[in-house]
């Protein structure tokens, strides 16, 4: 039987799921770490570093599709919110790109652009019958390995300097924009859209009206582990290239179908714990960096480009992990600052 939680009406507007803002704030500490193993960690890479760095962005990206959902039905926002919040994200991305980075945007498809043209789509998704939705899902992740095989997967994803596009030469790139964007950037649309997409339909499984549905169930439990057991056997047999890409050590350049299922299910069966805490086991440094996930992300990105990355020091891991947990314990205090400053700025 479903465990479900009313949401008392005097309070809606401030209402948060605590396990996901919980599993918001995982998923930020990781990409933390992952975004910071090519400029800190001396290789070679520990297989869990990796495994714990590949399942950062999938939780971010399929989270983002949840959130699609929350505000849709309990805020009752239009599609022209998320499509106005879908283009400040993608110029998140952009100024990201050509500030922090100094490359030409658009081209390469990071997350933050896929997590901006999601947005509005998975409003739109979700305007659909769960039969044509579910067969969205399941068709952008079986296109997957087909337009692989068929347009192949670059081994780097193209990036262009600034100074080389102001000389002209960003026309040379544009023809492979469309490429990046669909099969062969960090973040393409097949099969990245689809965790989006199945983020958004579990929302509307966890929100109804104004109740939450635990997924802390024998039946949604039993999903999961499927998921992730068939997922892991998958993976096992076609585990694909498993690219390093300038130094990212995630185990899905390219993400073929395993560990999206894998990835997928590994999710899930956080959710079930999540789900199982009691609310004061939940760390609170974690729901704190959950309440203020892309801020973090942002500063974090600067933080790399401009002082970790041009330091040139990589590090054995005792030495590493000590210092990511400096790192990730100055964005909890960052967190904690902007969990202060909000309601003030709300209040005026």
């Amino acid at each position: 039987m479903d465990r479900v939680t009313a949401l008392p009406s005097a309070s809606r507007a401030k209402f948060r799921d605590i396990p996901v803002d919980l599993l918001r704030g995982i998923a930020i500490t990781l990409m933390i770490g992952a975004n910071t193993v090519p400029y800190l960690l001396l290789p070679p890479v520990p297989f869990a570093i990796r495994v714990l760095s590949s399942l950062a962005a999938p939780l971010f990206i399929l989270l983002s599709g949840m959130m699609v959902t929350l505000s849709r039905s309990r805020k009752q926002y239009g599609l022209g919110y998320f499509l106005i919040r879908g283009a400040l994200v993608i110029m998140i991305a952009a100024g990201l790109e050509a500030v922090a980075w100094g490359i030409f945007p658009f081209i390469d498809m990071d997350v933050l652009f896929l997590i901006g043209i999601s947005l509005p789509l998975a409003y739109l998704f979700l305007t659909l019958d769960r039969e044509a939705r579910w067969g969205i899902i399941l068709g952008l992740f079986c296109a997957t390995p087909v337009l692989q095989l068929v347009f192949g997967y670059p081994a780097l994803p193209l990036q262009l300097p600034l100074a080389d596009a102001a000389s002209g030469q960003a026309g040379f790139f544009l023809p492979t924009l469309a490429g990046h964007w669909f099969i062969g950037g960090w973040f393409p649309v097949f099969p990245w859209l689809g965790i989006a997409f199945l983020g958004a339909e579990l929302g509307t499984i966890r929100w109804t009206g104004d109740t939450i549905t635990s997924f802390a169930t024998r039946q949604f439990a039993a999903v999961a582990l499927g998921m992730l057991g068939t997922g892991i056997a998958l993976w096992a047999l076609f585990p694909g290239p498993q690219i390093i890409r300038f130094g990212y050590v995630e185990l899905f350049y390219p993400p073929v179908p395993g560990f999206c299922l894998a990835a997928c299910g590994m999710i899930l069966c956080m959710f079930v714990i999540a789900d199982l805490l009691p609310p004061a086991c939940i760390p609170d440094p974690l729901r704190a960096m959950g309440e203020c996930s892309l801020a973090i992300y942002i500063l974090h990105s600067v933080i790399i480009a401009w002082i970790i990355g041009p330091a040139d020091i990589l590090l054995p891991l005792p030495q590493f992990l000590l210092c990511i947990s400096v790192f990730a314990g100055g964005m909890c205090a960052f967190a904690y600052l902007m969990r202060h400053i909000r309601p003030a700025a709300a209040g005026r």
